[in-house]
């Protein structure tokens, strides 16, 4: 017995209508969309010690922590999606003005950003192509030194950061988890040759796992008996990253700063004669890491306690109806780009969050001196940058002060041996 076609036919005709219908509603009060989202499938960031697979350029060709083909058309399948949901926000070739791109200063991210824009700006026909027979329009990416960077990965420019996680340690809940994982921890440095004393170390060991199961290796024995609990740190590393309001602040401030800075643009420019080109910006894109997706949504009070997967986006829409603003926010982390997002709420408002109360609620987790605030603790107030200066400066004065003091001892001993003496007169 057969089954007719023409009740799926006509299931997908209405599914089609029906984004149809959405997309209309949805574009014509939509302003300026914001997204942030992690890179594609990636190898190992790390290998332990005992790691039976070991060679690196048998296993992972392309290198530790790289983008692998899967990732890259994991970002390809996202650019295809994003172009569906704003195709008519923005046209299908790129304008300067209407979409601006930042990525952290790592490959996997700029690649990722990179095969997205290829599916997003996917030029149909040839008089579209610079080349006949090259489907693909270069588009810019931005980044900056993972030193400087202030807004995507921020570890290495903040580094009251690092202060504040040792503070962590002392808090009850996670004294107890230490705790309770002591045994762990000393099963896993005899196990991985390594040490681990602390939920990262356990958490980039259990990636690491995931990663080559993921690729059907064969993982060993040991792992069985510890995989739920490594899978347990692994979740709660996640939220630790912005756990205390000074972590949220110092970590997700700068970004969701931005998110709030870029809409007062558009909305003081929509509303002014002003030809700046923030008026004419359509979309903000950047390009990060699971880290930044789990920092910005815990500080926002929306995430789902679940580490964010490859591909995973957090959109930010403002939209503007009747002359008023307000922001749309959701999560898409369905990998086979067939789920629609989920719409997030932010605490304290609704799911149609007006941009004034957005910004009102979102200001507790955004610092009013960063830079202050992130050198805190270094003398004078100054940065750790300028202080290291300061003090090799200092050091390299008090070396050559040492060296000169050095030459003028010298030069007054030879001027001492080689003074004049008259010569004694001889006897007659």
């Amino acid at each position: 017995m057969t089954t007719s076609p023409l009740p799926l036919l006509l299931l997908l005709f209405l599914s089609f209508l029906d984004r149809h219908a959405w997309a209309q509603g949805q574009d014509s009060t939509l302003q300026l969309v914001q997204m942030l989202y992690r890179h594609g499938d990636r190898s190992p960031i790390s290998l332990y010690p005992n790691d039976p697979h070991g060679n690196v350029s048998a296993v992972w060709p392309m290198g530790l922590g790289q983008l692998t083909k899967k990732g890259k058309a994991m970002h390809y399948e996202l650019g295809r999606w994003l172009r569906t949901r704003y195709d008519t926000l923005v046209g299908p070739d790129w304008v300067p003005e209407e979409l601006i791109v930042r990525s952290s200063d790592t490959d996997r991210t700029l690649m990722s950003a990179a095969c997205n824009l290829a599916a997003f700006y996917f030029p149909k026909h040839d008089d579209e192509r610079f080349e006949k027979h090259l489907p693909w329009m270069p588009t810019p990416i931005h980044t900056i030194p993972a030193a400087l960077d202030k807004l995507i990965l921020i570890e290495s420019s903040c580094p009251r950061v690092k202060v504040e996680e040792k503070n962590m340690d002392y808090l009850p809940e996670v004294k107890k988890i230490l705790e309770e994982n002591q045994d762990l921890f000393k099963f896993l440095t005899e196990k991985t040759g390594q040490a681990v004393d602390n939920i990262t170390a356990v958490s980039y060991i259990f990636d690491t796992l995931m990663i080559e199961s993921a690729y059907n290796l064969t993982l060993p024995s040991w792992t069985k008996d510890v995989w739920d609990r490594m899978e347990r740190l692994h979740f709660w590393s996640f939220k630790l990253m912005a756990y205390t309001p000074e972590l949220k602040r110092l970590r997700g401030g700068p970004l969701i700063k931005e998110f709030g800075d870029n809409m007062r643009k558009k909305v003081a420019g929509s509303s002014s004669s002003s030809s700046s080109s923030n008026v004419d910006t359509k979309i903000y894109m950047y390009s990060g890491h699971d880290a930044t997706l789990a920092i910005v949504t815990e500080a926002l009070g929306v995430y789902n306690g679940l580490p964010p997967p490859y591909a995973a986006l957090f959109l930010l829409e403002l939209h503007k109806v009747d002359d008023q603003y307000f922001v749309k926010m959701y999560y898409h982390n369905d990998t086979a780009m067939r789920e629609p997002p989920y719409p997030l709420v932010l605490p304290g408002c609704s799911e149609q969050c007006l941009l004034d109360d957005w910004l009102s609620l979102t200001a507790k987790v955004v610092s009013d001196d960063w830079d202050k605030e992130c050198h805190s603790g270094f003398p004078f107030g100054l940065s750790l940058n300028t202080f290291a200066a300061i003090c090799a400066a200092v050091i390299l004065g008090v070396l050559l002060l040492i060296l000169l003091i050095y030459n003028l001892i010298i030069c007054h001993r030879q001027k001492s041996h080689f003074a004049y003496r008259p010569v004694p007169s001889s006897s007659p």
